[in-house]
This record gives structure tokens, C-alpha cells and sequence, in this order.
């Protein structure tokens, strides 16, 4: 098994969610782009790439808690360390 790699993660791709319907300085911000690491990469039925990726989400000010879950691999960009 291959050590994981750096990725950045687009959480906008991640959690795709149309027009804002209002402000929550406390919600959880799921616009921005997080690091991540990503473990492996497996083919969809449909042809698509998903990562399996470990990365942070979080509100501000609270800090972050660590999600593992499977990211379509257009949301994924490699990062150095």
C-alpha cells in the first residue's frame, strides 16, 4: 500500500449548494479549499475517479473536525507538503 498523498480539496465541488439563502458567521464553511490526504483511487460504475480523502471541516473560531469520506477526483489538486 502506497503512503497518501497531499491534495487539496475544492469544497465547493465536494458540496455543490446553489445561490446563498442567507448569512451564518458560526455555519460551517463549505466554500473554500482545505488540505487533505488522499489514501486511494477507485473507478466509479459511471466511469468517474473518487478519492478516498481524509480533511478537515469547521466553523470558525471552533476549529475543525476530520472527515473521511469518498470526493469525486475533480475536486482533488495535488499539493506539496
Amino acid at each position: 500500500m502506497e503512503p497518501p498523498k497531499l491534495v487539496w480539496v475544492d469544497l465547493r465541488r465536494v458540496f455543490p449548494v446553489d445561490a446563498p439563502r442567507g448569512s451564518l458567521p458560526d455555519g460551517l464553511d463549505l466554500t473554500g479549499t482545505v488540505p487533505g490526504t488522499l489514501s486511494t483511487l477507485a473507478a466509479t460504475v459511471t466511469g468517474h475517479w473518487v478519492g478516498w480523502v481524509t480533511f478537515p471541516l469547521g466553523t470558525p473560531g471552533e476549529g475543525a473536525t476530520w472527515h473521511r469520506q469518498w470526493v469525486l477526483a475533480d475536486a482533488l489538486r495535488p499539493r506539496s507538503s
